[in-house]
């Protein structure tokens, strides 16, 4: 058989949980970061839209660093979006 295509045996009793680094939540939901490219940029002279996965805490929405594709983006201030 070849080696890439095992499947792993791993028991989830083996691995190491990820937490939120704000409040320690252990659960993450799915979101998207869409990031536009300019037709001056693109192979193709087209404005295109990329979708960039990623994961947010169902609890407190943080980003972990590990799962921000571009870390450029600052994180999101929600005390200042309910003033």
């Amino acid at each position: 058989m070849n080696e890439n295509n095992q499947a792993l045996n791993i028991s989830p009793n083996d691995t190491t949980a990820i937490t939120c680094n704000e409040c320690g939540n252990e659960s993450f939901r799915p979101i998207v970061f869409l990031r536009k490219i300019s037709r001056f940029l693109s192979p193709d002279g087209q404005e295109h839209i990329i979708p960039l996965d990623s994961m947010e805490c169902t609890k407190c929405q943080n980003v972990n660093k590990e799962f921000n594709p571009i870390p450029s983006i600052p994180k999101k201030d929600t005390e200042n979006e309910k003033n």
